[in-house]
Formats: C-alpha cells, sequence, structure tokens
C-alpha cells in the first residue's frame, strides 16, 4: 500500500512539475511584440497611414521609424495596444490607435 501511495506522489508531482514547466516556458518561445522588427515582418509593405481621422499627422515614415522624433523610442505595440498576440488579424477587430492615452489633446496634421 505504501508502494502504491508513494508511485502516485511522486507521478503527481512529476506530472505537476512538467505541466508548470510548460506553462511557464511556452511565453519564452513566443514572438516579442515589443520588438518593432517582429511588426514589419508583416506590415513592412503597409502604407501605415492614420485610418478614419484623416486630420492626425503622419506618425510613420514608409522607410521605417517615425516622422515625429518624439515617437523614436516607442514600439509599434505601445501605440496600438489593442494588438495582443502574434495572430491578430481576426481579433484586433477594427480598433485605433487613441492618442489621447498619452496626449491631453490629439495632436493636429500641421
Amino acid at each position: 500500500m505504501i508502494l502504491i501511495r508513494n508511485i502516485f506522489i511522486s507521478t503527481t508531482v512529476t506530472v505537476l512539475i512538467s505541466v508548470l514547466t510548460f506553462g511557464y516556458l511556452v511565453p519564452v518561445y513566443a514572438q516579442d511584440l515589443s520588438d518593432n522588427e517582429t511588426c514589419l515582418e508583416c506590415h513592412a509593405d503597409d502604407e501605415r497611414v492614420p485610418p478614419g481621422n484623416l486630420n492626425l499627422p503622419q506618425f510613420h515614415d514608409p522607410e521605417g521609424g517615425f516622422f515625429v522624433e518624439d515617437h523614436d523610442g516607442f514600439s509599434c505595440n505601445e501605440c496600438h495596444t489593442y494588438i495582443v498576440d502574434l495572430e491578430h488579424k481576426d481579433t484586433a477587430g477594427d480598433n485605433e490607435v487613441t492618442c489621447r492615452e498619452c496626449h491631453d489633446e490629439l495632436p493636429k496634421k500641421e
């Protein structure tokens, strides 16, 4: 009886450690969405103009980076906060960037 109990406990602990290890290691293998190069793997050829509100200034430089120097250190998902996974074509919906997360007033095109 003690042998069966020890085998059960040993097996349970092994399975639990395996599940926890796998669960915590999965994000290590996921691509880093804070790295702009990850985004540009798919979006390098996109026009990247402000949709909807055409009165907003153009922030994205088609050659890469930003026209607005204050945004040079930003990653794509700092503004595109609704992008939470790499496969976001169906989950992002029609969301747009809201500059008001950082700015008191919407920037205007000059």
